[in-house]
């Protein structure tokens, strides 16, 4: 089996989580490859529990939910795929191409590499439904309007960059996050050419 590299998309309440979970478990089963996975969120929660000076920055920023500067989510991915890919494994990806330089930074890495060829996942939710499914987790942050917010942020900021990416050639799935979970991760499989 061929190494594939795979960029998740999708608003929040989406799943993107569970289906970034559940293609990691997937490709372990079938492929003796390793898989790596760059998780934005884990990436820059594992900073901050460092400590130092960075990481009380980093904390003031993600601790009030904005966005990081470009700059330090460019800088994880980079050190974590410099650090880790031998040019054999599977890269996962999510939180990434946030912004145009981020986008671009991550466009630029997989050429650099030799994955020109790395599909992206777009998962797609109302926004009625992404604030039924976050409302029902009960999070203090998760208020209506928060999430509103949010939500207007990905529209505005995030969804440009799919724009992007497809004007370079890259291969986007947009696929339906309203359905059960076991159907999505069927579906995406089925894109990917995993069947």
């Amino acid at each position: 089996m061929n190494p594939i590299t795979v960029l998740f998309f999708g608003p929040q309440g989406a799943g993107k989580g569970t289906q970034v979970k559940l293609l990691i478990e997937e490709l372990q089963k079938r492929s003796p490859r390793g898989v790596i996975h760059i998780d934005m969120g884990q990436l820059l929660r594992d900073m901050i529990a460092r400590g130092g000076y960075t990481a009380e920055l980093t904390n003031e920023i993600v601790g009030v939910g904005k966005r990081m500067p470009d700059f330090m989510p460019i800088y994880l991915t980079t050190d974590a795929i410099v650090r880790k890919f031998s040019g054999e494994e599977h890269i996962i990806a999510d939180g990434l191409a946030r912004g145009p330089d981020q986008t671009r930074g991550w466009d630029d890495a997989m050429v650099f590499y030799k994955r020109p060829d790395y599909q992206i996942i777009a998962l797609e939710l109302s926004e009625a439904d992404s604030i039924k499914r976050l409302l029902a987790r009960g999070r203090s942050d998760d208020t209506e309007d928060a999430i509103k917010k949010r939500l207007s942020w990905h529209k505005a900021e995030v969804e440009p960059q799919l724009e992007y990416m497809q004007s370079q050639g890259r291969t986007i799935h947009r696929v339906d996050g309203a359905r059960d979970i076991q159907v999505i991760h069927e579906d995406i499989k089925k894109r990917l050419g995993l069947t």
